[in-house]
This record gives structure tokens, C-alpha cells and sequence, in this order.
């Protein structure tokens, strides 16, 4: 070899040296090309990268001609790089003499072409050209060839850091879509923000966010944008019977389109200049579609940008999903507290109200037999009034939303012996018995002084007894309350109304048990049974009792 070869071959390894260092693509093309073009003493060059998806070389970096200027694209054939794309082997050639030059302006200059192969595939062509005599000696084809070589090299951890780097944006992309999840806003304030997220770490121009219309599962609704698309703030309806988001519906697949004016599915925008690729990734949850998560782009997309967005889809599905559940639970929220309110109005307002009409409907007979019962019954009337009037005032303080939530405390015995001398007519017998009652949880008293009212106020009210009878007492594990009457008694098929439905419930609530039955002699007897729950003594009481000892 020469001695101003190896001197050539020094100074590449040098260069090559300097060069491995960079990993950004294209500033690392243009260094190589700079200093072949040198090295070769050439007029100008190119280097260019094979695009499987167009099976075609598209110019990267040029020497001594404009890059705007180059072909964006090279098929096989076409000159001296499509040539070598065509053969996949070097070619050294005066430019007039090759089969299908791309244009006659300079048919004598003198052309290297070198195929750049990395593992058995063709990655790029090198292509070299000058005026010079004895340009396209052997030596100059060995020197081109090495450089070849090395660029493959250098273009490979080019593309492998780029690789790497992708990952990791999406890996970022991924962290923050979850911490957008965690932070607990609102569905579409999430969606918008995972949406900008997408366009602003992944570099996608234009992304788009649809959802299924819960109203008509056959249409997409796309109200979310970023990129491009964000600047069309009008709501978009997609039937999901076409398209390629369509698609990704009716497939619950991947739809990854990298020349879309190829695809007949593609629908173009009417507003826009379409991009050349769209990847269209469903939302899913189990087997129901919730969505579709659209990137558009001029691509190529890949793998990586399907299973990154695959994964972003993945928490926008259960996204959806925890909205969707957290407004059903609201719902049902809304519903009990509903029922309960209609199960309290009914079971202490409307049994007050009850005894109320029937005072009124014998006031007036009342008192033009006696004055004196006219005026006793006016006075219970009264009382009734302020009990219910008291009834309501304790529900509207319980919807207030700083409303406490513990259970109010109250002397179940005397809360009964005051509702039941205002319900209970004076022709009615009434007895009363508590034996070794304990005050109990409030949620159980309140239980009970309901149980009490209703039937009570149904004996008053349907049974025309003349006696009412009720004691309560505690055993080692209940709390037992028993109401008996000598009325009229229940019939065989009682009709389930809703102040029976609200005893039962009440009690099962806490883990009770209401048995009905009819008296032997006449009547209907009512027993009630709680487990027993001791409410535990105040403090005051506890340190008064110390400090007596």
C-alpha cells in the first residue's frame, strides 16, 4: 500500500474516532460525508437511507449540492443511487454510461456508488462524484468501501441510541399518564391532558382522543385534541362503520397505516391537508371498546409507537372505567339517601300526620259533645304538630353537608312514653314496660323508636283495638321489643306495604329479625329482636364514678 494511502487510512481512523462519539443522525452524516468528500478528494456527494416502507433511498445528507436540491426519494433503477439500491453492490462509472441516469447534464463526471450494509441488509447507499482523472482508481474504491463500513457502523448505534431514546420518551409519556391518573381530576380534564402530553413528549403533530357514545354505540364522539387537530374545537361524530379509527373499533386491534392514500379505509379531513400516516390504537377494557386513542403523523410508525400507546390506552381504559363506576356510585349514594329520606318521612312525619287527621276528623263532634275533650284534643293536636314539625327540622339539618354523621343519642324509654301519649287516642288502653334496658347504639334506638312508631300507628289507625300493650327488655345477647294489640288482627296474605317493608329493613340493616303474627284470642302481636349493643358510658360519667370510689 502507499505511502499516501496509509496516510489516508490514519487519517480515517481518526476521523472515525471523532465520529463515534456523535449519536444524533443527522449532524453524524453530514461529518462523515464532509470528510470522505475530503479524504477523496471529491466534488460533492450524498448519503442516503433505505425507507423499507417505501423500498426506496431518501436522501439524508449532501456535500456540494443544496439539500433541497436532492430527490426526497430514490426507487430502484433510478441513477446512481438507485442502481446500487437495484444491484445492492458498488458501482464506480462515468454517470453517462449508467443505465438509466436521472438527468444529462453531466454525463462525464465521474460516480462512486457503495451499498451500506450492516448485518446482511442493505441500510444506505454512499455515493461520491468528481471531475478528476483517476478518481475512480482502486484505491479510492477500497478507501469508499472502508468508510462505507464504518458509517454502517456509526449509522447502527446512531439508530440504536435513537431507539433507546424513543423508549425512553415513551417510558416518560408512560410514568406521566399514570401520575395524570393518580391525581384525581376530572375524566375529560384527564383526557385532555394526557392527550397534550402524547403531542408534547412523543413529537406526534396531530393526536386525537374519541370515545364511544353511550347513547349510540355505533358512533365515535372526538372531542379531545392536541397538535394540529387541536386548533378544530368543533365536536366530530365518527361512525365507527368506516374509517380507520373505525376500524380499530370493529377489529379491537392495532391499526398502523403508513401511507394512508393506500388504504382505502382512510377518510380525509375536509378542514386540513391529511398527514401520510395514522395509527389508530383502541381503548379497551376486557372485550367493550371504550374508545380510540389517534396519532397522525408523516411517519413512519412502528411497533414501538403501537405498544407504547397500547399501554397509555390500557390507563385511559381504566380511567374511564373508575369515572364510570365512581358516577354509578354517586347514583346509588343519591338513590339510598333517597330511600331513606322517603323510609323517615314515612315512618315519623307521616305517622304523625296520621294521628293529626284523625283528631281533626273527630274535633268538631268532640267538642260539641264536651267542650273540655274538644280543647284536651286541640292540645294534643298541637303536640303532634310541634313533634312533627321537630321530625322535619332533624331531616333538613341532616341534609346539610357539614351535617354531623354520628347517630343522635336519646332516652329510647322516654322517647317512647312521649310519642306514645301523643299518638295513642284516650279511649285506647295503653301499658308500657321496660325491664333492665341499657341504653343501646343510636343507630339501634333509632331503629326501634320507628319499629314502635309504625305499629302503633297502625293499630291506631286499621286494627281499632282497645288496648296496645309494648314492653321492652334486654337479654344477654338482644334487645327485645314486643307490641300486641286487641284489634281487628292482620289478615291471612297481608299486602307488603312500605311501612312493613321499612320494619323489616330496618332491622335487617343491623342484623335484626321482625316476626308478625296473630294473637290466639284476637289481635296482632309485633316482636322486634337486635343484637344487644351496649353504648358505651361517657367520659364524665366514667371519671365521676372514679372519683366518688
Amino acid at each position: 500500500m502507499s505511502r499516501h494511502v496509509q496516510g489516508q487510512l490514519e487519517l480515517l481512523s481518526h476521523i472515525v474516532e471523532e465520529i463515534s462519539g456523535e449519536l444524533a443522525l443527522e449532524p453524524l452524516l453530514r461529518r462523515i460525508l464532509e470528510r470522505a468528500c475530503s479524504l477523496l478528494d471529491a466534488d460533492d456527494g450524498m448519503i442516503g437511507l433505505y425507507s423499507p416502507q417505501h423500498n426506496a433511498i431518501h436522501t439524508a445528507a449532501t456535500y456540494g449540492r443544496p439539500l433541497q436540491n436532492a430527490y426526497s426519494y430514490v426507487y430502484p433503477g433510478q441513477g446512481l443511487v438507485g442502481h446500487v439500491l437495484k444491484t445492492g453492490a458498488p458501482i464506480c462509472i462515468r454517470y453517462g454510461d449508467l443505465p438509466n441516469p436521472l438527468d444529462n447534464e453531466h454525463p462525464d463526471k465521474n460516480v462512486m456508488g457503495m451499498p451500506i450494509h450492516m448485518r446482511g441488509a442493505l441500510i444506505g447507499v454512499f455515493c461520491v462524484a468528481s471531475w478528476r482523472e483517476g478518481f475512480l482508481e482502486n484505491d479510492n474504491q477500497a478507501l469508499l468501501r472502508l468508510f462505507a463500513r464504518h458509517a454502517a457502523i456509526a449509522i447502527d448505534n446512531a439508530n440504536r441510541y435513537s431507539r433507546e431514546q424513543r423508549r425512553t420518551f415513551r417510558f416518560g409519556l408512560i410514568a406521566k399518564v399514570a401520575a395524570l391518573g393518580a391525581a384525581g381530576t376530572d375524566l375529560e380534564t384527564l383526557l385532555q391532558r394526557v392527550a397534550d402530553a402524547t403531542h408534547e413528549m412523543l413529537s406526534y403533530p396531530s393526536v386525537d382522543l374519541g370515545l364511544i357514545d353511550p347513547d349510540d354505540e355505533n358512533a365515535l364522539v372526538i372531542r379531545v385534541r392536541s397538535g394540529r387537530s387541536k386548533q378544530n374545537r368543533q365536536e366530530a361524530r365518527l361512525p365507527i362503520s368506516g374509517g380507520i379509527m373505525g376500524a380499530a373499533v370493529r377489529e379491537r386491534a392495532a391499526q398502523l397505516v403508513n401511507d394512508v392514500t393506500q388504504d382505502p379505509r382512510y377518510i380525509a379531513p375536509p378542514e386540513a391537508r391529511p398527514f401520510g400516516a395514522e395509527l389508530a390504537i383502541p381503548i379497551r377494557y376486557g372485550d367493550e371498546v371504550l374508545g380510540v386513542l389517534n396519532v397522525e403523523g408523516e411517519g413512519p410508525f412502528d411497533e414501538l409507537d403501537s405498544a407504547g400507546l397500547e399501554i397509555v390506552a390500557e390507563y385511559l381504559a381504566t380511567a374511564i372505567i373508575n369515572d364510570r363506576l365512581h358516577t354509578r356510585s354517586r347514583q346509588v349514594a343519591l338513590l339510598e339517601e333517597r330511600q331513606r329520606l322517603a323510609r323517615d318521612l314515612h315512618d315519623s312525619v307521616t305517622q304523625l300526620m296520621a294521628s293529626m287527621n284523625l283528631i281533626c276528623q273527630s274535633l268538631a263532634e268532640a267538642w260539641r259533645r264536651d267542650p273540655a275533650e274538644g280543647r284536651r284534643l286541640v292540645g294534643r293536636l298541637g303536640e303532634l304538630s310541634q313533634l312533627a314539625f321537630g321530625e322535619l327540622r332533624g331531616m333538613l339539618a341532616e341534609l346539610k353537608p357539614d351535617a354531623a354523621k354520628a347517630g343522635a343519642q336519646c332516652d329510647l324509654p322516654g322517647e317512647l312514653r312521649r310519642l306514645l301519649r301523643i299518638m295513642v287516642p284516650t279511649p285506647i288502653r295503653l301499658e308500657f314496660e321496660v325491664v333492665d334496658y341499657l341504653p343501646q347504639a343510636p343507630r339501634h334506638e333509632e331503629a326501634i323508636l320507628r319499629v314502635c312508631q309504625e305499629a302503633v300507628s297502625n293499630a291506631v289507625r286499621h286494627a281499632s283495638a282497645r288496648r296496645i300493650d309494648m314492653s321492652i327488655r334486654l337479654t344477654e345477647t338482644e334487645l327485645l321489643v314486643s307490641i300486641s294489640d286487641d284489634g281487628c288482627g292482620i289478615p291471612k296474605r297481608p299486602s307488603p306495604g312500605m311501612g312493613l317493608r321499612n320494619m323489616r329493613g330496618r332491622l335487617q340493616e343491623l342484623g335484626g329479625k321482625l316476626r308478625i303474627f296473630a294473637r290466639r284470642q284476637q289481635g296482632t302481636s309485633i316482636v322486634a329482636r337486635l343484637p344487644r349493643r351496649d353504648r358505651p358510658e361517657p367520659a364524665e360519667t366514667v371519671a365521676a364514678r372514679g372519683e366518688a370510689g
